[in-house]
């Protein structure tokens, strides 16, 4: 048994061909999608990029515990599980993340990895002077700048690199069996830098000043600078498509297609001036953000060119890559494996998502409903970790130390002590001159309005998502004041 799981960051399904795109290009993608199982109802777990990768190697849902951080010493975890198995696990990959606080045993769990240098901030390009900052709008810094000076021609690249080494790890383990490897690309995260081939082949005339970073904020830009950005996001979607064709290619010419499962996915989408925000974390969990998008291929083409439209979510990965290797699913995962998914099995009534503190989002596959927090601070609220870092490259303040309890709160954690740290969250930050989102909820159906334009009020729908969510709470044994934040009512035993 064989798997490849490739992952995409920051990658929006309406940009790809298999989901309807017209106008971006993305070939290889399309023909895997002809070769595969598109899944049109696949949502994310827990937001940004680590609580999601966390959610690929557990199968359980982070936000609800935790901020972004580290595995926990009480996860099971993909790779561990494999290697009870004795399936080999490797990780090709050029998402610095996992290589800075906040991102600790991601890559040690697995067998061997290997890194490939010089994403956004990437301490790598070392010039103790630093590199002077061009005229530009958005972001832009030093670090970045230097890094690209050293990826000029496209296969200079860290995710060309990325790839070319996948194919050599490919074909140095031609005859082997039993093996999982992970192909992950920081692209087409932002910034949106790529050669300039692929933002001709849209047309791109910009000629303002340096901007391939948006902010995370509302947008203030002109529409040409609008057009600009989505244009050079859909270069680095297509470039990336390009190399993701060649490892696919090359797996063809192998004889790999035949006995190897493949899924490609991603951790989240993107706003791109969608209700006049730029990029994620901000503002309510927008569609473009959190339906994503998710194909795979069984080994030897079974059920080419279908759809799935089961409701399905990023914590499934984990036990759909278990099963297919015939491994016991650990006790404490929630996924479904998308094997039972497909065979109409198993489907899921309900998926919930979420940053850590701020909105509990849940869906039907019809309906969305955005259940914000109903205070200010975004509590009450606390993180529950063995690995107390506080998030992206920092640790909790020390001012913290004399307010964190320790105990057992949740069976998951096979009894191990927890520190529970107190902590703020928020409400989505609102668009000038709009109403507060702090106890502010919002209904979509997506079905009438894809692109949820107007909120709907329906008392009857909202109170059957709030009996679900309190169902949802109680099986994943959330914490009680998950539940007050949200103005509900846990439960008397907690």
């Amino acid at each position: 048994m064989k798997t490849v799981l490739i992952v995409l960051d920051t990658l929006r399904r309406d940009y790809l061909e298999p989901y309807g795109s017209t106008w971006v290009r993305t070939p290889a993608m399309a023909k895997f999608a002809a070769e595969g199982i598109t899944f049109t109802n696949h949502w994310v777990g827990s937001l940004p990029c680590m609580p999601a990768r966390r959610e690929f190697m557990t199968g359980r849902h982070n936000f609800l515990y935790r901020n972004w951080g580290p595995i926990e010493p009480y996860d099971d975890v993909l790779p561990r599980e494999l290697r009870k198995q004795n399936v080999f696990s490797h990780l090709i990959t050029d998402h610095y993340h996992y290589f800075e606080l906040g991102g600790e045993n991601y890559h040690t769990a697995f067998n061997t990895w290997d890194f490939y240098r010089g994403q956004e901030h990437d301490p790598w390009a070392s010039l103790v002077d630093g590199m002077a900052l061009p005229e530009h709008m958005g972001q832009a810094t030093a670090l970045n700048l230097q890094n690209r000076s050293r990826q000029v021609r496209e296969e200079d690249f860290s995710g060309p690199r990325t790839i070319a080494a996948a194919i050599d790890w490919l074909r140095d383990n031609h005859h082997a069996d039993n093996w999982f490897l992970q192909v992950e690309l920081f692209d087409p995260h932002e910034p949106f830098y790529c050669t300039d081939e692929y933002r001709e082949m849209y047309g791109d005339s910009w000629t303002g000043p340096l901007f391939d970073w948006p902010t995370y904020s509302e947008v203030t830009e002109n529409p040409d600078a609008v057009e600009h950005i989505r244009k050079c996001y859909a270069g680095l979607i297509s470039m990336s498509d390009k190399w993701v064709g060649r490892l696919l290619q090359e797996m063809q010419q192998m004889g790999r297609l035949e006995d190897t499962l493949i899924i490609l996915t991603t951790d989240h989408g993107t706003m791109l001036a969608e209700h006049n925000y730029w990029m994620k974390n901000r503002m309510p969990m927008y569609n473009e953000i959190v339906r994503i998008p998710l194909i795979m291929r069984l080994p030897g083409g079974d059920m080419a060119g279908t759809t799935c439209n089961g409701l399905t979510q990023t914590v499934d990965i984990m036990p759909t890559i278990l099963n297919h290797h015939g491994c016991t699913l650990p006790p404490f995962q929630t996924g479904i494996p998308l094997q039972a998914t497909i065979r109409g099995e198993a489907v899921r009534d309900c998926a919930i998502f979420g940053y850590f503190g701020m909105a509990l989002n849940i869906t039907d596959g019809r309906y969305v409903y955005m259940r914000h927090p109903i205070r200010e601070d975004g509590g009450p609220l606390h993180a529950y970790t063995a690995m107390p870092v506080g998030g992206l490259n920092h640790w909790y303040p020390r001012e913290l130390n004399g307010q964190i309890e320790m105990g057992r709160y949740f069976s998951h954690t096979y009894n191990l002590p927890l520190y529970k740290i107190p902590a703020t969250g928020s409400a989505p930050a609102p668009l000038r001159g709009e109403a507060s989102y702090v106890g502010r909820h919002l209904l979509y159906d997506i079905l009438t309005d894809p692109l949820q334009e107007d909120c709907i009020e329906d008392p009857a729908i909202e109170e059957a998502f709030i009996g679900q969510i309190n169902k949802v709470l109680r099986r994943y044994e959330a914490p009680a004041e998950q539940y007050l934040r949200l103005g509900l009512t846990p439960p008397q035993s907690q």
